[in-house]
């Protein structure tokens, strides 16, 4: 009976004794949320409590604690921090964090295309990275406004939201303001560019990006036909669960845009579907409207721990008008006057753009891999544009595979890379006779045109010490023109007819890397680049194909460090380089108008790119202000003209036709605890020669833009964002695209793309996840 007695009393004790020694457990994963790759490091805490640890090699955590909890949060520098409701302690978390605008150094990049991904830090290459926050402080609408916050970047638009120019230390200025060229694109590692070199951002959706890289100086060695750099857009990750997406923005001049999607995030996909509408009337005095719809398909499968799947669908059915250029007198005393003769024949363009990309992602162990992506797209446009109404169908298709292996050889951690990219493209370009009121008469010009980009690269990396790592890598590139002129000419001379593939081009890269106490690193690098000619530059202005045009070259060496210092509070990027441009391209008109191209000889690119920012507030402490951020971002380039005769005239030490020596940003972000956020903006860029001979200048200004709002979430499934702002403070009349070297024909030569006045914005985007 004692026994039986005694045992009770056991039992009773343990019962009320048990919640003191009780444990409780979560575990999980943390990932970046855009390039899906563990986050080492990360601080996991239980919310309310001093309980936490790091995550490991893999970004798995498991957090134990001897009082229940309901929510852990997770931190790390870079990264925006996230509260997570813990229901149910036996299925194991994943957490995604997104990339904030601070502490970037330790955010990871997918730098040079090759699946290593690895902290900005450990990154031997000037490469900025913008994420979503840095998109969303200004009008996701117009991306000039964010882009042009990197140092050596400047962003350019033609028209209301169309014909973008994209600067990149200088280079892309020369050579005309309808597209982008020099400089390579992709959207989630799919080209945007064509097999000619040429690029047109007027069917990405911008309010669908959520994060941007931009890598400045030639990276021909992993991306083949490139001279000034790459710029690689990322399609917005969907948030976990599952959510209904809703977006309005309207503002000056007729501003209208609505978004509508779902967004699907789980541990086997993330998927999101949004449809855009967007349209303005412009600010010119008539003919500047835009109309643009946009549906976006974006989505990754996890199919298994091996393999994932991803596609990218994206349609956009566009129409805009053209206001033209004016000349010097309408651009200082009638700043929003339309050219006559755009309106009187409807100058503009009807299109339809459809792109579709599948990648798969294999992973045969845990240090071989391979990356393929497939792609295509369809272009059809309609254009009445001086001197013809133009009718053009273009066809793409393409292959881009990168195979990736790891082994650590003793004590030497490696990685080699093996891949290739093939782009094709068959375009079908019609000319018709245009009337004074824009209608089409006879056809004067039938061409097809196939041209075709191959870039095979290899590149191996090996870490010679703990701190230090050496990369070498070269690539092989071949680009070749087959153009057919479909309409018989009666002298061979002017046919159109003509075949050139140009030499075989090799493009080494060596870069070396070392950090120190992962707060700072130092870079050196030097690498090459080419581009050649695109179909619309090949030709002579009389019509058959220049023999005797040559492609650019370019030799880049830099000296970069970036990283942290002031106890983490203030962050740095800064970059030297040097780079050496041969047979660079550059426009000339002719007295009848008619654009052509000439080799300019040699020039120089020479100066520094200072990124500074930083967060003053301590976040660890609780307090209304949870950002404070000002930020500077400056670049200083020496462009000139080393060798450069053209007739009778010699341009040696003349400024690089279009470039800018300074450019530079600044601006504070404030945010609140509440949700409350201000965002403070100033953009200055240099004058820039519109000639050759430097005898004109397009005027230096300033810009100032804000935005104010208040985000949060309620009851945990209501996110919202309630926005305005106003750029442009200060009415400034500047020019927004230069036409270069314009030759003076009867009359005036018309110049100046005039910049959109002061205008304002308003809107909320909303997003229920269930």
């Amino acid at each position: 009976m004692k026994t039986f007695f005694t045992t009770l009393l056991l039992l009773a004790v343990m019962l009320v004794s048990a919640p003191a020694w009780a444990q409780y457990t979560a575990t999980g994963t943390v990932l970046d949320q855009q390039t899906r790759q563990p986050v080492v490091g990360a601080a996991v805490v239980v919310a309310g409590q001093t309980n936490a640890v790091a995550t490991d090699a893999q970004g798995r955590f498991s957090l134990t604690a001897n009082e229940e909890f309901r929510a852990v949060r997770v931190q790390s520098l870079g990264y925006i921090t996230q509260e997570i409701a813990v229901k149910d302690a036996s299925i194991p978390l994943t957490v995604t964090l997104a990339p904030s605008n601070t502490g970037l150094s330790e955010v990871q990049v997918i730098g040079y295309g090759t699946g290593t991904e690895r902290k900005l830090l450990e990154t031997p290459a000037a490469l900025t990275i913008v994420t979503e926050k840095d998109l969303q402080r200004n009008n996701t609408i117009f991306l000039q406004n964010t882009l042009n916050q990197v140092p050596g970047v400047r962003m350019n638009v033609r028209s209301a939201t169309s014909q973008s120019n994209l600067v990149i230390r200088g280079i892309g200025s020369t050579y005309g303001r309808f597209s982008i060229r020099g400089i390579k694109l992709y959207q989630n590692g799919i080209p945007l560019s064509e097999a000619d070199g040429t690029t047109s951002l007027d069917d990405l959706d911008f309010t669908t990006l959520g994060r941007i890289e931009v890598i400045k100086g030639p990276a021909s060695t992993i991306y083949g036909a490139t001279l000034g750099g790459v710029v690689s857009f990322q399609t917005r990750k969907a948030a976990p669960g599952t959510s209904i997406n809703l977006g309005t923005t309207v503002g000056k001049y007729g501003l209208f845009r609505t978004n509508t999607g779902i967004g699907v995030g789980t541990d086997k996909v993330n998927l999101l579907v949004n449809y855009g509408h967007q349209e303005t009337r412009g600010f010119r005095d008539a003919h500047s409207n835009s109309r643009k719809d946009y549906v976006t398909v974006a989505g990754d499968f996890y199919v298994s721990d091996k393999q994932t799947v991803s596609v990218l669908g994206t349609y956009t059915n566009q129409h805009d008008n053209y206001a033209g250029e004016l000349d010097s007198t309408d651009f200082f005393s009638n700043y929003t006057k339309t050219a006559p003769a755009y309106v009187q024949k409807d100058v503009g363009v009807d299109a339809e753009i459809t792109r579709l990309g599948l990648t798969h992602t294999y992973r045969f162990t845990s240090n071989f891999a391979n990356t393929t992506t497939l792609f295509t797209s369809n272009t059809y446009s309609l254009s009445p544009v001086e001197p013809n109404f133009a009718h053009t169908q273009r066809g793409k298709r393409g292959v881009r595979s990168v195979f990736t292996y790891a082994p650590e050889l003793g004590k030497l951690r490696t990685r080699f890379v093996l891949g290739t990219e093939y782009i094709a493209n068959q375009d079908n370009n019609k000319r018709y006779a245009i009337s004074a009121t824009g209608v089409s008469g006879a056809i004067t010009s039938d061409q097809e045109l196939r041209a075709t980009q191959t870039n095979v690269f290899a590149q191996a990396e090996a870490s010679v010490t703990e701190h230090t790592t050496v990369t070498a890598g070269v690539g092989y590139n071949v680009v070749s023109y087959d153009i057919q002129d479909l309409i018989p000419k009666t002298l061979p001379a002017r046919s159109l007819t003509g075949y050139r593939q140009f030499k075989p081009t090799y493009t080494p890269r060596v870069a070396v890397l070392h950090s120190f106490n992962d707060q700072f690193s130092v870079f050196a690098q030097y690498s090459t680049g080419f581009s050649p000619p695109i179909s619309s530059q090949i030709s002579l202005s009389t019509g058959p194909i220049n023999p005797d045009l040559k492609p650019e070259t370019n030799t880049n060496m830099e000296l970069g460090s970036r990283g942290t210092i002031l106890g983490n509070h203030l962050n740095y990027d800064v970059t030297l380089f040097r780079m050496q441009v041969k047979n660079g391209l550059v426009s000339q008109t002719n007295a009848d108008r008619v654009t052509y191209f000439v080799n300019s000889g040699e020039s120089e690119y020479k100066g520094v790119e200072l990124a500074l920012s930083g967060n003053l507030i301590d976040v660890t402490q609780p307090g209304v202000l949870t950002q404070v951020r000002p930020f500077v971002s400056y670049t200083y380039t020496d462009a000139e003209f080393k060798s450069y005769e053209l007739g009778a005239n010699n341009y040696r030490g003349k400024q690089v036709t279009g470039s800018f020596k300074n450019l530079f940003t600044g601006g504070l972000d404030v945010e609140t605890q509440p949700g409350v956020y201000l965002n403070l903006t100033s953009y200055y860029t240099d004058k820039t020669p519109m000639s050759d001979n430097n005898a004109r200048f397009a005027p230096s200004y300033w810009l100032f833009n804000s935005r104010l709002g208040i985000r949060n979430k309620l009851a945990g499934h209501l996110s919202y964002d309630v926005f305005g702002g106003i750029d442009n403070i200060g009415d400034k009349r500047y020019v927004a695209s230069v036409a270069l070297n314009q030759a003076t024909p009867v009359g005036r030569p018309t110049f100046y793309n005039p910049g959109m006045p002061r205008n304002w914005y308003a809107g909320a985007n909303l997003s229920y996840t269930f």
